[in-house]
């Protein structure tokens, strides 16, 4: 790829996170703040005396430990996040060819010397790489404040709080698992992706229900015809978290290098590739 098409893509990039940026900004700022007014509002019922014991309780047990041992705990903290970033991937898939349609600015892009293809992977490497930065930066900010308002209030009680660092250190090393799994959930659930996307791409209206409403279709005519489940088993086994989620460094490779993802990326590419042939057909 010339340097040309690389600022083009870029561009592309651009152009989603500003139209959706309440989507991937807007959306974990939000979150970011109802969790950080209920930790405030939870600590101020707390007595000083007890207060003062949990934080050097914590210090102490964190004190010396390794960051990437520790880190997994601090994922569940991000649960919160990762739900958002689920909830958000599914407006933004279903309505972003659609919305391009119904706002003929596919018109203008069709116009320009840019693919069908570039668009099409810049929506989706849009949700699966660029989204789930904003929602670790985030993160990290509400750590970063967390910690340093912990710091003071034992500094204030003076309590022992040399371990903290060693706690925000395996926060840190958490991000990075985080943002690793959810790349290794896109790519888990190209399928999902692929589907979205080609419903988004012709869909005349409600886009949401024809992707749902063929999807279950599809289980009852299996089932009806040829008897089988074939489809809901493949379905329910790709639905298992354990698949995707990245809790050490060493499952990198096994989560993405195996023959369960390798087929799924398969048939979100056969998926991907009907959206990309949809969008040509402007309405």
């Amino acid at each position: 790829m010339d340097k040309f098409s690389l600022l083009q893509f870029r561009a592309l990039l651009t152009r989603e996170v500003r139209e959706h940026r309440n989507l991937f900004i807007g959306a974990p700022l939000l979150l970011a703040g109802l969790i950080f007014i209920a930790n405030v509002w939870l600590m101020s019922m707390i007595p000083e005396d007890i207060l003062a014991d949990a934080i050097e309780y914590a210090a102490i047990l964190f004190d010396g430990l390794s960051p990437l041992e520790m880190a997994p705990l601090f994922m569940i903290l991000a649960i919160p996040f990762m739900g958002v970033l689920y909830i958000v991937a599914l407006i933004y898939l279903i309505n972003t060819l659609y919305q391009d349609r119904r706002e003929l600015s596919i018109l203008f892009w069709q116009s320009m010397p840019v693919s069908n293809l570039k668009t099409v992977l810049s929506k989706i490497v849009t949700i699966a790489v660029v989204a789930p930065l904003f929602y670790i930066a985030i993160l990290f900010v509400l750590y970063l404040v967390g910690m340093v308002w912990v710091a003071i209030l034992g500094l204030s009680y003076d309590v022992q709080i040399a371990g903290l660092g060693y706690m925000f250190l395996a926060a840190v090393v958490s991000l990075i698992l985080v943002y690793l799994s959810a790349f290794t959930t896109a790519l888990w659930l190209m399928p999902s992706i692929g589907w979205l996307l080609l419903f988004s791409a012709f869909s005349k209206k409600t886009p949401l229900l024809w992707a749902g409403g063929v999807f279950f279709l599809s289980f009852f005519l299996e089932d009806f015809i040829f008897g089988t489940q074939f489809l809901a088993n493949w379905v329910e086994s790709r639905a298992n978290p354990a698949q995707y989620l990245i809790f050490s460094f060493r499952d990198v490779f096994e989560s993405i290098f195996n023959y369960d993802m390798l087929f799924g990326i398969l048939v979100g590419s056969i998926l991907i590739a009907g959206a990309v042939l949809m969008r040509r057909f402007a309405d």
